[in-house]
C-alpha cells in the first residue's frame, strides 16, 4: 500500500515540528505501508526531494513563506493572504505530481488545517480518498475563527476517514464534521537511547522540576515562571528545566530576569534526546501548563520515564491524570493553583504516591506509536478491501 502524507510541519535540520512523523513512518513501513511525504520547503522556494530511508520518500514544496505557520499569515490580509495561497497552490501542484506518478492509494494529512485542504483538493482532482488526523490547535484554535471554521467543517465532512489525537478532540472533530465517526489516534516518538554528551545529573536535595516543550504563548511556559516565583519567595530550594525552543523565549528570559529567578529557572534551548532523558531521569516532576492541549508527546514520555506530573485541565491531560493518578490537575492559567500544587509535589513521599508502575505501563501501551499507527493501518486497510 501506498500513501502520501501531507503536513506543514516536519522535523528537518533541528526543527522540532512534527518529531512523531518520522516514527509513525516507521511504524507504517513495517505493516507493508510505502510513505511519500508532502511538505513545505522552509529554507527555500526550490521545490526539493529527499529519500530519507526506504518507503520514506519526501518532497519539499518551494515557497516564500519559509517557517511562518500558515495560519498565522492570514492575519496579515495583504502579505499574509498571498503567501497562504502560494502555499496552497504549490503545495496543490506538487502533490498533483505525486498523484500522477506515484498513484498512493490513499492521501492522509496531519491537521485539518492547512494540510487537509491540499488534501481535499487533492481527493476532487485525483478520486484518490483522502483522510485527516486533527492534532489539537486546528480544532482547539483554528476551527474557532470565524473564516476557517467553514473550511475546516467542510474538510471533515468530505474526509473518508477522521482522526485525533486525544479522546476530547475525537468528540469535538466528530462535531465539527456533523456526527461522523472519529477515531482516537495517538501521537508519540521514540527517543533515541543513546549516551548524552553531557552531565546533566541535578542536586538531589533539590526539588527538581522540568518543563518540555516549544516555547510559545499557548504551552504556558511564563503560567510555570510565574509559580516557581512564589515557590522562591516562599523559600523553597527547587530547579526548574525550561526545555525547548520558540518564538516565546525573549519574553520569557525578561521574566524570568525582572523576578530574579536566573539561579532557579533555567532556559537551557533545544537539547538531543540524551539530554533531554538525562533531565527526566534526574527531575522529581514534570510540569505541563499548557492553555491549550490535546495529549502532548512529553506526557507519553513522562509517563515513559515514571515520573510525578502536575497538568493543567485542558484536553485530556485532566482526564487521563485522574484516571491514571499520574500527578494534580491545576486550572488554566492559575498560577497560584500550580504553585500550591508544586509546594504539595516538593514532598517525596506525596510524589511517590503517583507513581503506580503498572497503570503508568498500561497508559504508555495506549499512548504509544505502535498503538496509534495500528489504529490508522487498520482503518486504511479496510477502506481499501472495501472498495
Amino acid at each position: 500500500m501506498k500513501m502520501l502524507l501531507i503536513t506543514s510541519s516536519f522535523p528537518k535540520y533541528g526543527r522540532i515540528g512534527g518529531m512523531f512523523i518520522p516514527d509513525t513512518i516507521r511504524s507504517l513501513n513495517k505493516r507493508g505501508m510505502d510513505v511519500h511525504v508532502l511538505t513545505q520547503n522552509c529554507d527555500s522556494f526550490k521545490t526539493d526531494y529527499e529519500l530519507l530511508w526506504p518507503g520514506c520518500e519526501v518532497t519539499y514544496f518551494g515557497w516564500n513563506g519559509r517557517d511562518t505557520p500558515v495560519i498565522s499569515l492570514l492575519k496579515n490580509r495583504l502579505f499574509g493572504i498571498f503567501f497562504a495561497a502560494q502555499y496552497f497552490v504549490n503545495g496543490f501542484l506538487a502533490g498533483r505530481h505525486i498523484c500522477i506518478n506515484w498513484r498512493p492509494d490513499i492521501i492522509f494529512a496531519e491537521w485539518l488545517i492547512p494540510a487537509g485542504l491540499i488534501a481535499y483538493l487533492l481527493s476532487l482532482f485525483t478520486n484518490i480518498p483522502y483522510c485527516c488526523r486533527a492534532l489539537g490547535s486546528d480544532v482547539y484554535i483554528a476551527a474557532n475563527n470565524t473564516f476557517l471554521r467553514p473550511l475546516i467543517k467542510h474538510i471533515t465532512k468530505k474526509s473518508t476517514l477522521l482522526f485525533a489525537d486525544g479522546f476530547d478532540l475525537c468528540q469535538k472533530t466528530s462535531a465539527l464534521a456533523n456526527g461522523k465517526e472519529c477515531y482516537f489516534a495517538a501521537t508519540a516518538r521514540k527517543m533515541e537511547n543513546i549516551n548524552p554528551s553531557h552531565d546533566l545529573k541535578n542536586n538531589c536535595k533539590r526539588f527538581n522540576l522540568g518543563c518540555i516543550g516549544r516555547l510559545h504563548q499557548v504551552k504556558g511556559q511564563d503560567i510555570l515562571v510565574k509559580a516557581c516565583n512564589i515557590l522562591f519567595k516562599k523559600g523553597i530550594d527547587f530547579q526548574c528545566y525550561l526545555i525547548g525552543e520558540g518564538e516565546e523565549r525573549n519574553n520569557i528570559e525578561k521574566l524570568i530576569k525582572n523576578l530574579s529567578l536566573e539561579q532557579n529557572v533555567l532556559l537551557t534551548g533545544r537539547l538531543e534526546d540524551a539530554e533531554v532523558q538525562e533531565l527526566l531521569r534526574n527531575m522529581d516532576c514534570v510540569i505541563i501548563p499548557s492553555r491549550s492541549e490535546s495529549i502532548p508527546l512529553v506526557l507519553m514520555e513522562a509517563v515513559s520515564a515514571k515520573k510525578a506530573l502536575i497538568v493543567s485541565d485542558v484536553g485530556d491531560m485532566g482526564y487521563l491524570a485522574e484516571k491514571y493518578n499520574l500527578g494534580y490537575v491545576v486550572k488554566s492559567e492559575d498560577h497560584y493553583g500550580l504553585a500550591e500544587a508544586l509546594i504539595i509535589m516538593s514532598d517525596s513521599k506525596i510524589r511517590a504516591s503517583f507513581c503506580n508502575k503498572q497503570q503508568q505501563e498500561e497508559l504508555a501501551s495506549i499512548l504509544s506509536v505502535e498503538a496509534g499507527v495500528k489504529v490508522i493501518f487498520e482503518k486504511i486497510r479496510g477502506l481499501r478491501n472495501n472498495l
